[in-house]
């Protein structure tokens, strides 16, 4: 499982380091082979191999005929997707296309979401973190109570 964030640097080539804490898992599900792309203007999405392709076969499933919302989302995510493989020294290079898309600069912030990993803008993580402590404690005990999640 891939969890946590980490801040993390990006290069002058536009690379970065995945954390040490992150390659073990990414060595055992994938023996490091990575897909990039994204789904939103906030983020990319990292996956390891085998979680790529179950992604890659549902959007590839999606009914889109007729249907220009799921087809724009897939055409979005399957267009931009890159292969990725790490260098010796644990570094991938972010395509320079999707680092425009999601305005990165040097600054970025990696979290673990189970199978994937996203990378953030770490002005954007900062903003999205902060959101997410000014939730109202009234209106997310009831969002709780809604699903069969407890805490």
């Amino acid at each position: 499982m891939l969890r946590g964030a980490h801040a993390i640097s990006l290069d002058s080539k536009g690379r970065l380091a995945i954390p040490t804490k992150f390659r073990t898992p990414l060595q055992d599900i994938s023996g490091s082979h990575l897909y990039v792309t994204l789904e939103s203007r906030d983020y990319l999405i990292l996956y390891p191999e085998p979680a790529w392709r179950d992604v890659e076969a549902q959007l590839l499933a999606m009914p889109v005929a007729g249907n220009a919302v799921l087809k724009k989302f897939q055409q979005l995510v399957l267009g931009h997707a890159e292969a990725l493989q790490p260098d010796a020294a644990g570094r991938i290079l972010l395509p320079p296309s999707l680092r425009k898309l999601v305005r990165f600069d040097a600054e970025v912030t990696m979290v673990g979401r189970g199978n994937r990993m996203e990378l953030w803008s770490r002005t954007a993580w900062d903003e999205q973190t902060a959101a997410a402590l000014d939730i109202d404690e009234d209106e997310l005990a009831e969002e709780l109570g809604k699903t069969t999640l407890r805490l």
